[in-house]
């Protein structure tokens, strides 16, 4: 583990998390390390990390500088991007806006796991979707279906779809 150093990577981490307020307070409830001030604000240490969510609690490792930086912050890995801002920015809201496209996807949700109103559109949550053509059950992440360059649909109508890509030396 890192000495803590008072250089251009700044103060202890505990220190910053102290005059951080409520951000700094969640950090320091989510960091698992057994001695935080052992590495400042600004490490590089992977830390261990747990999710204050209660119904995430997930455990992660990353560097410690990539959840105290100012601009884009990370947070849990799973937690991103599964849980609405609001009642009205969910996966159901997208579809209804968005016709047709939005009234199939809509159709052939079927996940029993989470509800759509409990997701986004950019969801990294790996559904269960039925095929309206053929009927087939799979699983993809919500983004991929939802994203408006090349959205991914069901890999048994789509069988060229999911081809690896040649490598150099193939072409």
């Amino acid at each position: 583990m890192p000495r803590p150093r008072k250089d251009k990577y700044g103060m202890s981490f505990v220190e910053w998390c102290n005059e951080s307020g409520r951000r700094g307070a969640r950090l320091l409830l989510e960091c698992r390390e057994k001695d935080p001030s052992k590495f400042t604000k600004g490490s590089h240490y992977k830390a261990l990390w747990k999710c204050a969510e209660e119904k995430c609690r997930h455990k992660w490792r990353t560097k410690v500088n990539k959840r105290t930086r100012s601009d884009r912050p990370t947070g849990c890995p799973k937690c991103a991007n599964q849980i609405p801002r609001s009642k009205s920015d969910n996966f159901i809201t997208w579809c209804n806006a968005n016709g047709e496209r939005g009234k199939r996807l809509l159709e052939e949700f079927c996940d029993t796991e989470k509800k759509p109103e409990e997701l986004t559109k950019a969801s990294h949550f790996k559904a269960t979707w039925n095929c309206s053509t053929c009927a087939h059950k799979w699983r993809a992440v919500v983004r991929d279906r939802t994203r408006s360059g090349r959205p991914r649909g069901c890999p048994e109508c789509n069988p060229g779809a999911r081809k690896r890509k040649p490598k150099r030396d193939d072409v």
